[in-house]
């Protein structure tokens, strides 16, 4: 395949034959920012950021990095993820976000876990503990008795 301006040849690519939806990308005929993002992201970048916030954001990036036939499609939607740990709640707000949307999902999505977060509400805390049969709480049996 040969792309050509006026009748000078400005690219060149082997075609390639039998395979249907494959991508073949020079990063020479790439613009600059493209370029640079190819040496600044990495799937084990991206998974050892989300290594820092906890393992459903682990488990939600590499879903989201297997979702494309080529990775470096996924990189935008797993920078967005990187963006929500920065707003207001931060990195447990992530991290329990991920969780919901493994929840739904095995495979969730940038656009899932957005929606989460924009419905996030924190998980009710766990009811106190029960002192009842704890051997030293006295019922009302027991100071009617002494009256």
């Amino acid at each position: 395949m040969e792309v050509f301006d006026g009748l000078e040849r400005v690219a060149s690519h082997p075609r390639f034959t039998g395979v249907f939806g494959r991508y073949s990308t020079l990063p020479a005929h790439m613009p600059e920012q493209h370029r640079s993002q190819l040496v600044d992201w990495t799937p084990e970048r991206f998974e050892q950021w989300a290594s820092t916030i906890g393992p459903h954001t682990v488990a939600a990036i590499r879903a989201i990095l297997a979702s494309r036939k080529i990775v470096e499609q996924s990189y935008r939607s797993c920078l967005g993820v990187m963006s929500l740990a920065k707003k207001p709640g931060g990195i447990a707000r992530l991290e329990d976000t991920c969780s919901r949307a493994l929840a739904a999902t095995p495979a969730p999505s940038y656009t899932l876990i957005k929606k989460l977060w924009a419905g996030w509400t924190p998980a009710a805390p766990p009811p106190a503990p029960s002192l009842g049969d704890a051997g030293f709480v006295r019922g009302a049996d027991y100071y009617g008795s002494r009256a």
